[in-house]
C-alpha cells in the first residue's frame, strides 16, 4: 500500500472564467486570474490498496459516489502503471458545491495526493501536461489551486503560471457566507446554459482580454484600486451574461446585493475594499491586509460572525503527509 495526504487552498477568480470551448477537455473560452487562499483548504488522503475491489470516496465523513474522482484516479493509475483501487478521504474547509470553489481545491488536493501515492514526483507535477490535463478535467478552475498567490490560467493550453507569490503582496480576502446548502444549478450546467442562450455571452468573451491585461498590469504595479476595479467589472459582466440567459440564471440573493452595497459604501468612506461573486450567492471582498478588521466589522452588521471567513494569499497544493 502507498498513501499520501495533500492540502490545496480554494482559489477565488478575480478575472472570471465562465463557459467552455471544449467541454470534453474542459478547456475554457477565456483565461482567468485568481487568488489562492490560506486556511480555506481541502485536505485529502489517497491510499492505493491491493485489498480493495473498487475505489472508495468519503467526503466530510460521508461516503460518496463521484465519477470525477474515479476519472482522476484512473488517469493517475494509467500514467504510473498502478493497478490497485484507492481509498480517498477528503475534508473541505468550506461548504461543498455552494459557490465557494470547493471543487477546485478538492480536485487539486485529490490529484496531488494521488500523484504522490502512485510514486510520481509531486514537485514536478505542475509542469507535467498530463497532470494538468487530469486536474483541469476534474474542475476547470482547479489548476489555479496548484500554485500559490495570484495565478493566471491560460485559455489556450490550460496551463497556469504565478503572477505574484503568496508572500509578494499583503492582501486579504474575506468571504461573507450567505447560504450553507448546495446551489440549485451547478457551474458546468450553468456555463453551458449561459453560452447557449445569453445574447451577452459573446460580447463578454470579446471584452475579456482587456480585463486580463488590466489585471496583469495592476498586479505588476501592486495597484490594488486598479485590480479591485477590474475584479468588480469582471464579476458584474459575468453575472450579466447569466441574467440575460433564457431562462435567466441568477445565483445572487437579496443579501448578496446588501453586502455589495455595504462594500461600496465602505469604499466611499475611504477604505479600499472591492467585491466579487462566483456561481453562488456568497460575496468575497478583496482588501489590503491592514483593512481586513474594518471590512470584517462592516460585514458583521449583515452576516453572523461565524459566517465570515478570512484568508490571505496562500501556497499552492502540497503534500503534507505520506508513507505506507
Amino acid at each position: 500500500m502507498r498513501r499520501a495526504t495533500a492540502e490545496a487552498g480554494i482559489n477565488i477568480a478575480l478575472v472570471k472564467y465562465w463557459g467552455k470551448r471544449d467541454p470534453a477537455a474542459n478547456l475554457p473560452d477565456v483565461g482567468s486570474i485568481s487568488l489562492t487562499l490560506s486556511d480555506l483548504v481541502t485536505r485529502t488522503t489517497v491510499r492505493f490498496d491491493p485489498a480493495l475491489e473498487r475505489d472508495r470516496f468519503v467526503l466530510d465523513g460521508l461516503p460518496r459516489d463521484d465519477a470525477r474522482v474515479v476519472e482522476v484516479l484512473d488517469g493517475v493509475r494509467a500514467i504510473a502503471g498502478v493497478l490497485h483501487r484507492a481509498a480517498v478521504s477528503s475534508r473541505n474547509g468550506v461548504p461543498t458545491a455552494s459557490g465557494l470553489a470547493s471543487s477546485a481545491s478538492g480536485t487539486a488536493a485529490l490529484a496531488t495526493a494521488a500523484w504522490a501515492a502512485a510514486g510520481l514526483d509531486p514537485a514536478a507535477a505542475v509542469d507535467d501536461p498530463r497532470f494538468l490535463d487530469l486536474v483541469r478535467k476534474g474542475s476547470g478552475s482547479a489548476p489555479r489551486s496548484l500554485l500559490g498567490g495570484l495565478v493566471e490560467l491560460d485559455k489556450e493550453r490550460g496551463r497556469v503560471h504565478q503572477l505574484c507569490p503568496e508572500g509578494g503582496w499583503d492582501l486579504a480576502m474575506l468571504v461573507a457566507r450567505l447560504t450553507k446548502g448546495p446551489k440549485k444549478t451547478l457551474s458546468r450546467q450553468g456555463m453551458a446554459h449561459t453560452k447557449a442562450t445569453s445574447p451577452y455571452y459573446a460580447p463578454w468573451v470579446a471584452e475579456h482580454p482587456a480585463d486580463l491585461e488590466a489585471a496583469r498590469a495592476a498586479i505588476a504595479a501592486r495597484d490594488l484600486p486598479l485590480l479591485g476595479a477590474v475584479m468588480e467589472r469582471s464579476t458584474c459582466r459575468m453575472h450579466a451574461c447569466m441574467l440575460a440567459a433564457d431562462p435567466p440564471l441568477r445565483y445572487w440573493r437579496g443579501r448578496t446585493l446588501d453586502v455589495a452595497d455595504a462594500i461600496e459604501d465602505l469604499r466611499a468612506q475611504g477604505v479600499g475594499a472591492w467585491y466579487t461573486m462566483d456561481a453562488g450567492p456568497h460575496v468575497k471582498v478583496l482588501c489590503a491586509a491592514a483593512d481586513a478588521p474594518q471590512v470584517r466589522e462592516t460585514l458583521s452588521a449583515l452576516v453572523p460572525p461565524d459566517d465570515i471567513l478570512e484568508g490571505r494569499p496562500g501556497p499552492g497544493a502540497r503534500i503534507v503527509g505520506e508513507g505506507p
